[in-house]
This record gives C-alpha cells, sequence and structure tokens, in this order.
C-alpha cells in the first residue's frame, strides 16, 4: 500500500495509537481486552469484583509504554517506502485514551521533530511533514 501512494497522490497520517506504534503494547492491549470480556462475563460490568479482577491484572501485567521512538520510526519508514510528500501527522489525540510517552499532546510535536532531525530528516522534509506541502497544493501559497 506504501508504494502505491505516490502513483494515486495519497498521504498515510501516521496515528499515535500506542497499540498501532508498538506491537508489545498491542499484544498487551488485546490481552487486557479478553481479560476484561473474561471478568464482564464472570461478574458483569457494574459489580466491584470486575474493577478489582481489572485492577490486579493491570499489577501483575504492566503496560508496555509506546514510545516517541517508535512513532518516529514509523514516519521514517514511511518516508523511506513512499516518500516524503506521502506522510503526515495524524495524532488521534481526539480519540485516544492512552498516549504515547513523549507525545501526549500536540505541544510535544517539537520533540518528535527534533527526533526526526536525529535520523536526517532535513529542515525542508520536516517542513514538508509539518504540512507546508498541503498549503500549497490546496491553498496556493
Amino acid at each position: 500500500m506504501l508504494r502505491r501512494l505516490p502513483a494515486n497522490g495519497g498521504v498515510l497520517m501516521v496515528t499515535f495509537v500506542p497499540a498501532f506504534v508498538s506491537a508489545k503494547h498491542g499484544a498487551w492491549d488485546a490481552a487486557e481486552s479478553a481479560e476484561r470480556e473474561r471478568l464482564r462475563a464472570s461478574y458483569g460490568r457494574d459489580d466491584p469484583q470486575f474493577r478489582a479482577g481489572l485492577e490486579e491484572w493491570r499489577r501483575a501485567h504492566p503496560m508496555p509504554a509506546a514510545t516517541l521512538a517508535q512513532v518516529a520510526d514509523h514516519i521514517e519508514h514511511v518516508r523511506r517506502t513512499a516518500g516524503v510528500e506521502h506522510v503526515g501527522l495524524g495524532g488521534d489525540f481526539d480519540g485516544i485514551t492512552r498516549v504515547v510517552r513523549g507525545l501526549e499532546n500536540v505541544s510535544t510535536y517539537p520533540a518528535l521533530f527534533t527526533e526526526l532531525s536525529r535520523c536526517g530528516w532535513s529542515e525542508d522534509d520536516l517542513a514538508k511533514l509539518a504540512g507546508r506541502i498541503w498549503r500549497i497544493r490546496w491553498v496556493g501559497q
């Protein structure tokens, strides 16, 4: 799919959903969901034993963090595969209940850009990622 983006002018908006960013977090998230369903079937959602059981499970299975470096790796993979013109930031802050460590909100974007700069991104590439190319294309600037 990434290799086809240049031909159709598409853009992949890299999301910051922890379960999508980190395979370990994704596996943990699936296991937690399974445990939640098991507890719900056993006790019902409103039973105090449901909450206690879920808290106990979480203590025994600490949630692995998804990191800013992992997001940068995803963005870099898209750039290498599809090109810088075909990657964007789709933080999804309005639809997530957990955040990536180091990318808690849009005020942390400079840290992401610093990380990408360390990976060899030029100022021009970073400007494109920040949206300059789309303003030029659709607003006509």
